[in-house]
């Protein structure tokens, strides 16, 4: 089995698990307060800006809201746990992913990868797998998602916001403000996800889906 058809298996076998996760311990309150955070919720009413804002909620209610310090994922994995071993890899690599700002190095669609550098952790040429991405996606790119590191590959949960190359300076200093500030706050990956998320409303790209 070649990595790109690795990926697709585990591709699939994570949006059923996603589907696992959402109906057993994701709660109405994680996402009603996910909405909140976010700003989707109105009152009581979902407003979705974009069919992006879908993924974007549901992403930030799975891994970035927390009750009694654990998530939806880390209480699916505790109470119920994988049901085979791919099952198992994914709740591992899920509980190992992280959110950062990107950008794009190389892409190549004929093999399904790109080559990124991690701007907010100084880390460069980390390849992932992504068929869509690789078909879209151009050098010096900006893109903040979040990667998913497994044993032999990494891929994206599927979320992304978009920015022009020409707004790196404006995000590394002031996304250096606020970590500074939050050095020692547990909730820094939260604040890390509410930061790009609303500056990409008016420096991002929209993302068009397929």
């Amino acid at each position: 089995m070649s990595l790109v058809e690795k990926y697709v298996r585990y591709r699939e076998a994570s949006k059923k698990l996603f589907d696992k996760i959402m109906k057993r311990t994701l709660s109405k309150k994680a996402l009603n307060e996910s909405g909140k955070l976010l700003g989707i919720l109105q009152g009581d009413t979902f407003i979705f800006l974009n069919e992006n804002d879908t993924d974007v909620l549901m992403d930030f209610a799975l891994n970035e809201y927390k009750s009694n310090n654990k998530n939806a994922i880390e209480i699916y994995r505790k109470r119920i746990g994988g049901e085979n071993n791919v099952e198992k890899e994914i709740l591992d690599a899920l509980l190992s992913s992280y959110t950062s700002l990107f950008k794009v190095v190389s892409v190549s669609a004929s093999e399904s990868t790109l080559v990124l550098n991690d701007l907010l952790n100084e880390k460069e040429n980390i390849n992932i797998i992504d068929i869509n991405f690789s078909r879209t996606a151009v050098p010096n790119l900006l893109i903040f998602i979040r990667l998913i590191p497994f044993k032999d590959f990494n891929m994206t949960s599927g979320i992304s916001l978009v920015f022009p190359a020409s707004t790196k300076d404006f995000f590394l200093k002031r996304y250096k403000r606020l970590s500074e500030r939050a050095k020692s706050d547990v909730n820094l990956p939260m604040k890390r996800f509410l930061f790009f998320y609303n500056w990409n409303k008016t420096k991002g790209f929209r993302v068009m889906h397929a």
